[in-house]
């Protein structure tokens, strides 16, 4: 992320990192994007280059840009949440809830591994495709796009051909580890539930004045996961505590705020992109004495891969957040609740009430991210 200058941090004017994602955002804007759009009234007599143009790049630039602009511009509570990421690290009560993240992390480290390696596998693909098909192709750009200068003449070809280049390059790479680290968020507020949930299966143990204390540590973490603030928190918790719980950040909820725009755009796009792609390699298969045929086959196929994988992450994580907040009602209720003080089991309450609701990831809060919304994006593209 750093590498295209979103890395999480508050972005001030007189600081020059953090407009070094102008770089990458105009190359993008001016050389791809732009050309490609304004192309489309010229070549909206040819099917096939319309569809090329809007799958092979257009989509999958403009949702490169609007994530860049997202996160760059959501700078100050994203680094909010690495921070607090690196708190609940450095805070943990004991070796469980340790054990718990580091299970979860390791969740995480393999899901943006395959994900990169992915990516990695794509972009080689396409380079390899544009390389062979070159000589058999007019246009020798990456991409067909209408220009403001004459690209036919040097040094315009070569400056555009590397501007395309480096647009690639960060595309690909803003399209993939914006993801990853939206994924990484949600995970790590999975992990902080179930700790939560354990600490619930294990607190009969304690005293009474104690339990008390552990319960009202379980209220206020389930809040900073939470978005919702209760107006009557303070008749249980004391007038530090409440105003300790109130300089929380509510994680999902900034999540939500930050990204869900975003999670529409590219739920659309993707959507989009694989119903494209599959038309796309019913067109080549028309055509199989295309020297290129297998070429386009392998990359077409990959791409399709990579952009299903994309969305099956936000779906993935979105089913599980739902689940462990779900669970923690559950846990709260299967405790031996009918033991505790009146006082305690008010505590108890609220947590049951608020886990009553789950926690979802939205996209444009239209619809929430599951296994199910993934079903029946991959059903309508297909």
């Amino acid at each position: 992320m750093k590498f295209i200058g979103i890395w999480p941090d508050e972005r001030k004017w007189n600081r020059p990192s953090s407009f070094y994602v102008l770089i990458p955002f105009l190359l993008m804007f001016c050389f791809v994007s732009v050309p490609m759009c304004l192309n489309l009234p010229l070549i909206a007599d040819d099917f096939n280059l319309v569809i090329e143009n809007l799958s092979m790049g257009n989509i999958t630039f403009i949702i490169s840009l609007i994530k860049i602009y997202v996160i760059w511009i959501h700078g100050k509570p994203m680094k909010c949440l690495v921070d607090s990421m690196a708190r609940d690290w450095n805070t943990a009560s004991d070796d469980s809830e340790h054990e718990t993240m580091i299970v979860i992390a390791r969740l995480t480290k393999r899901i943006i591994g395959r994900s990169i390696m992915l990516m990695l596998f794509v972009l080689f693909s396409f380079l390899v495709l544009y390389i062979y098909s070159a000589k058999f192709r007019s246009n020798k750009l990456f991409f067909y796009g209408y220009y403001f200068y004459n690209v036919s003449i040097s040094p315009n070809y070569e400056l555009t051909m590397l501007a395309q280049l480096l647009s690639i390059i960060y595309s690909s790479i803003g399209y993939t580890v914006v993801d990853n680290f939206v994924v990484m968020l949600i995970l790590h507020v999975c992990a902080q539930l179930m700790n939560l949930r354990n600490q619930l299966k294990k607190f009969q143990g304690y005293d009474k004045q104690e339990l008390e204390m552990k319960l009202k540590k379980i209220v206020r973490k389930h809040i900073y996961l939470n978005r919702f603030v209760w107006e009557n928190f303070g008749c249980y918790i004391s007038l530090n505590s409440l105003i300790m719980s109130h300089a929380f950040l509510r994680f999902v909820k900034t999540v939500e705020n930050c990204c869900n725009v975003m999670l529409l755009i590219q739920m659309l796009g993707c959507t989009f992109q694989m119903c494209f792609q599959f038309l796309m390699v019913i067109m080549s298969l028309k055509d199989v004495t295309n020297e290129c045929f297998f070429l386009q086959i392998f990359f077409m196929s990959g791409y399709l891969i990579y952009v299903m994988l994309q969305l099956y992450m936000y779906c993935y994580v979105g089913e599980k957040l739902s689940v462990e907040s779900t669970e923690l009602a559950n846990a709260a209720y299967d405790s031996e609740w009918y033991n505790l003080s009146p006082r305690s089991a008010k505590l108890l309450i609220i947590i049951i009430c608020r886990a009553r609701t789950p926690l979802t990831i939205t996209a444009g809060r239209f619809c929430s991210f599951s296994m199910q919304l993934f079903s029946q994006v991959r059903a309508k593209a297909l």
